[in-house]
């Protein structure tokens, strides 16, 4: 009789946790997959406190805003009852493998106050339960696993994750060489009619761009590129120019919308039939380039890219006389 009575009681107490809405993460879309995994941590703190979390409407809602600040996160947890807030918690994470830990603080503190009308509510226990035997509760300590034991990098997941994208575009471009007097004329009696078959002045050409490039998202405002710009043209004079550069972006927000800001240095080859002496008609040298665009669709994981490009190639590395360049404009697709 006694332990039935204890059972009614205990039932009792359990039949007072406190049903709450977890409504959708705000801020969630540093990842694809990121409002789901948020979501989840939070339904799963909630009923680390003691409460049930639902789908539906009840009488104290969840709200949850994940912020990011540089390559920290900070997460705030509100407790919204009859339309006021009632309690809140924040936390900060260093990085997205401590958010985790950060979003079940949060939980905690701004559900702290639910805890305490539940346990005030809690009914008084009689003489029979008081006088009950009852074994002595389990303790389970948990103790917290160091993030830094051994090497990091024997272990890819203590990284923070790098989001990758191929780009591919297409798009015009405006490509110019430079001024070329072939000295070795003064030494024909014709001087002039060989400076008029040889000598090449400066000329700017419409031609094609393929753009091709590899983007390392290390932090959101941040990314290391790999950059491959082709220009060819197709008219009276066959040109080929494309430059291959290693740089990086930035990008001074993060929102769905974003612009950026690039530049790299590299390699880059050169042909242009305009030039009579072959070592001249083919280039290869130093070169460097920057750009402009914008991003739409930041937070998807297939974004559209516009932008503008432009970068000089040096012929030979002994000497910056003789330089190549171009200015593109290309619409890219980024997945």
């Amino acid at each position: 009789m006694k332990k039935i009575f204890s059972t009614i009681l205990s039932l009792a107490a359990f039949s007072l946790a406190a049903n709450v809405q977890v409504l959708a993460p705000e801020g969630a879309e540093f990842a694809p997959d990121a409002p789901n995994m948020v979501q989840s941590i939070v339904r799963a703190s909630v009923s680390q406190t003691g409460n049930t979390p639902v789908d539906g409407s009840a009488e104290i809602q969840l709200r949850t805003n994940v912020m990011t600040m540089g390559s920290t996160f900070v997460v705030v947890c509100e407790q919204v009852k009859d339309g006021a807030v009632v309690g809140s918690g924040k936390q900060k994470a260093g990085s997205v493998d401590d958010l985790d830990v950060a979003i079940e603080g949060a939980v905690k503190s701004a559900l702290a106050n639910v805890e305490d009308n539940n346990a005030s509510a809690a009914p008084a226990e009689d003489y029979y339960a008081s006088t009950a035997s009852r074994s002595e509760p389990e303790v389970v300590v948990l103790v917290p696993a160091d993030r830094n034991d051994g090497d990091p990098n024997d272990n890819f997941a203590h990284k923070r994750p790098t989001r990758n994208y191929v780009s591919y575009g297409l798009g015009a471009a405006l490509w110019h060489n430079y001024d070329f007097k072939d000295k070795s004329c003064k030494q024909y009696a014709n001087a002039d009619d060989c400076h008029k078959d040889r000598d090449v002045e400066r000329s700017w050409e419409q031609a094609f761009v393929f753009h091709y490039a590899r983007i390392f998202e290390v932090i959101p405002q941040a990314a290391i590129t790999i950059v491959d710009n082709m220009n060819i043209s197709f008219g009276d004079e066959w040109e080929w120019h494309e430059v291959f550069l290693l740089g990086g972006r930035f990008f001074p927000s993060t929102g769905v919308v974003t612009p950026f800001l690039g530049a790299g240095v590299g390699l880059g080859i050169q042909i242009d039939d305009r030039y009579y002496d072959s070592d001249e008609s083919f280039a290869i040298g130093l070169a460097a380039g920057a750009e402009l665009g914008v991003i739409f669709f930041r937070n998807s994981a297939t974004q559209l890219e516009v932008g503008l490009a432009w970068d000089a190639l040096w012929d030979g590395f002994e000497s910056f006389d003789r330089r190549f360049g171009a200015g593109s404009f290309y619409i890219a697709i980024n997945y």
